[in-house]
C-alpha cells in the first residue's frame, strides 16, 4: 500500500493536436534553365558568350585556350572582365591553375578549402 497518493485535481487532459500536412499545398521550386556550363574561351569575342550564359544564372567552368603569344596579358584582361561579370551577377570567381576559371552567379559563393603547403627551409 502506498503512503503517498496523487491528489485528484478533477481536470481532464486533452490530447495534443497534430498538424495535418496534407492540408497545406506542396511548394515546389520553379524549374530553371540554369546549369553548370563548360565553355572554352579562345578569343576576346568568346567573352560575350560567357557573359550571356552568366547573366542567365548558369555556373561556368571556363577553359582559357589562348594563343601562346601574349598569353599572360590576355589572361589578365579576360579574368578581369570575368570578375566584373561575376560581381554584376552577385556571384564569385576563382582561377584554377594557369588556364581554368570557375564562375558562379546568383549569390553562390566559392569556399576555397585548399590548404596552403608549408615551404621547406
Amino acid at each position: 500500500m502506498a503512503i503517498i497518493r496523487k491528489k485528484d485535481t478533477g481536470t481532464v487532459v486533452e490530447p495534443k493536436g497534430f498538424i495535418d500536412l496534407t492540408e497545406y499545398p506542396l511548394i515546389v521550386p520553379e524549374e530553371t534553365d540554369a546549369r553548370v556550363k563548360i565553355i572554352e574561351i579562345r578569343t576576346f569575342e568568346d567573352l560575350s558568350t560567357a557573359s550571356d550564359l552568366a547573366y542567365k544564372g548558369n555556373i561556368l567552368f571556363i577553359r582559357c585556350a589562348l594563343p601562346e603569344e601574349n598569353k599572360k596579358g590576355a589572361m589578365d584582361t579576360i579574368t578581369a572582365e570575368l570578375k566584373r561579370i561575376a560581381k554584376d551577377c552577385g556571384g564569385d570567381m576563382v582561377i584554377i591553375g594557369d588556364s581554368f576559371v570557375l564562375m558562379t552567379t546568383n549569390g553562390v559563393r566559392i569556399d576555397n578549402m585548399i590548404s596552403k603547403r608549408k615551404k621547406r627551409i
